[in-house]
């Protein structure tokens, strides 16, 4: 009878060991992850592992990997510009979205401005709207719109009443973020004659064209 020892190979890498109880090959068990980095929180992509049944042979394990982009919409309200001074930014109500983990962001904004007015004379009255980083007061590239723009060349017939011009923007623009980070649309107005009958009667509204996608968020990228 004879008795042979097996050779086992030092390298580090070799997963065969020699146990009490004879020799011992590790099993490996593959389990999916979550969105994250390679194992962490800041992925797109879910990825699912659908193990063997028990005995097969061979064991064969099924990966597979969804794309899963965080994305969201909110309901603006109408912001109300009429006392506004010439510029000043004035927040769209419920504009704000907080974007949840690092990556890059596509930032959509459909808008629609009114301006009236009930008076005679010459005016321009104009709305911008644009994208604002909410932590650091800066806009976001690109997103900045002429949502209406408008010159009454001469005088308005009192008899007709109430003017009103309107106009709709896209305001879009993409952001990288590290950490969330919050994100709102604002509007300012301005009049091109600085008149004081025209500042205090020409009213300015800003205003999410459709109540439930007006403004919309989506991760674009990792």
């Amino acid at each position: 009878m004879y008795r042979i020892d097996p050779k086992l190979d030092p390298a580090a890498c070799n997963a065969l060991t020699q146990t009490a109880s004879g020799l011992l090959v590790p099993g490996t068990e593959v389990t999916g992850i979550a969105p994250g980095t390679a194992v962490g929180t800041s992925r797109s992509v879910d990825v699912d592992v659908t193990a063997p049944a028990a005995g097969a042979c061979p064991e064969t394990w099924t990966v597979g990997a969804r794309l899963t982009p965080v994305f969201g919409t909110v309901n603006a309200g109408t912001a109300d510009l009429r006392t506004s001074a010439m510029g000043q930014q004035v927040p769209l109500p419920n504009s704000q979205v907080v974007l949840p983990e690092p990556g890059v962001y596509r930032l959509t904004a459909h808008v629609f401005g009114l301006a009236t007015w009930n008076f005679n004379g010459r005016h321009i009255a104009s709305i911008n709207a644009l994208w604002i980083n909410t932590a650091t007061n800066a806009f976001v590239p690109g997103s900045p719109r002429k949502v209406l723009l408008h010159d009454e060349p001469g005088t308005v017939n009192p008899e007709t009443g109430l003017k009103s011009i309107g106009g709709n923007a896209v305001c879009e623009g993409y952001v990288t973020i590290t950490a969330p980070t919050t994100y709102e649309v604002r509007g300012l107005r301005a009049t091109g004659d600085g008149n004081t009958l025209a500042n205090a009667n020409l009213q300015h509204y800003l205003s999410s064209t459709t109540n439930q996608q007006g403004i919309l968020w989506q991760k674009v990228s990792d």
